[in-house]
């Protein structure tokens, strides 16, 4: 663990400085041990957050079923889309003039790999995971210069308030207990004036959102390598679907089902308004099944209305800049008051 990490670190709970002793953390509640040069803040996980820590834990050691060039490319250039910049390299120029960025629930690094750029000026950036996915992230990104690692909470960080003037949170705060309660605790550890990046689910049509209840609930059960088998009929039927290469015209809006009217693929049509059955023929079959994976197995899946992330926004005292809709998700960037 680098010195310049050490210097931010705080007890989540007394928020007091924590000093290194030997291989653990020491100066607050409890010591906690740093293990592969990573401090592990452990917290009082309920079971539905335990199961949601194994299930991306499991996700992410997955290495071979997402990081390819396609895919790579795919999600840089959703992440630039979504947050307002006009390109990827726009995007990563911007992440590079920040000084330092909070990456909470950063998983193995997956979106940092695609926008952080080794000699910037950026000062530093601290990824943060509650899974063991993080020993991923420090493989992938450790070598660049300024990265440093904390498996720890994002409910519940180890940092002082205001030690940040970035923090990134892409597709993580729905993942928690409270997604509301999970964006408020990040906002006191910006600074005045700084930005947060935030991506959490939207709210979709009623018959997609019982299916996709319904399979949570019996897949959310399995032990993540029995869930993993569990769903790949599921990714081969989005296949399928994909492969009839057929189109519906929906003549006028069906409101009673949430669905507009419009020209789908088949499968869209299928994926959008009623099971999530993602296929994208760019991809492999494994990096499509990861994506399946990642929507039904975990526990904790919350969606949104955008009037819901606009309240929590208002009542954080943030100032949002940027505002993407989407029917996947809502995606902001919101600037802390002075």
């Amino acid at each position: 663990m680098r010195e310049e990490l050490l210097e931010l670190l705080v007890d989540p709970e007394t928020k007091q400085p924590l000093r290194l002793e030997g291989d653990r953390l020491v100066g607050g509640s409890r010591p906690y041990p740093v293990v592969n040069g990573i401090p592990r803040i452990s917290w009082r996980a309920s079971d539905d957050q335990r199961q949601t820590e194994e299930s991306f834990g499991f996700k992410w050691q997955q290495t071979a079923t997402y990081g390819s060039q396609g895919m790579m490319e795919f999600a840089g250039a959703w992440l630039a889309e979504r947050y307002g910049f006009e390109s990827v390299a726009e995007m990563r120029a911007w992440f590079g003039s920040r000084k330092r960025i909070l990456d909470a629930g950063c998983g193995s690094g997956y979106s940092a790999a695609a926008l952080l750029e080794p000699g910037s000026h950026r000062e530093m950036w601290v990824g943060a995971d509650i899974s063991t996915a993080i020993d991923i992230a420090q493989g992938r990104l450790g070598e660049i210069d300024g990265t440093h690692f904390v498996q720890a909470d994002v409910m519940h960080l180890p940092f002082a308030n205001e030690t940040f003037d970035t923090v990134f949170s892409e597709g993580v705060l729905h993942h928690t207990p409270d997604t509301r309660a999970a964006l408020l605790a990040l906002v006191p550890l910006l600074a005045p004036g700084g930005e947060l990046l935030a991506y959490v689910y939207r709210r979709k049509a009623p018959a997609r959102e019982f299916v996709d209840d319904h399979v949570r609930s019996l897949v959310s059960t399995l032990p993540p390598e029995e869930a993993w088998e569990a769903l790949r009929p599921l990714t081969r039927l989005g296949q399928a679907l994909a492969e009839l290469d057929a189109e519906v015209d929906v003549p006028e809006d069906v409101l009673v089902l949430g669905i507009p009217a419009g020209r789908y693929s088949v499968q869209r049509l299928v994926y959008w308004h009623f099971a999530k059955l993602f296929w994208n023929e760019s991809m492999t079959f494994e990096e499509n099944h990861h994506v399946n994976f990642d929507w039904y197995h975990p526990r904790y899946a919350h969606r949104h209305t955008p009037e819901e992330v606009d309240a929590w926004c208002a009542e954080a005292g943030l100032h949002v800049v940027v505002r993407t809709l989407q029917p996947s998700g809502i995606t902001i960037r919101a600037v802390k008051d002075p």
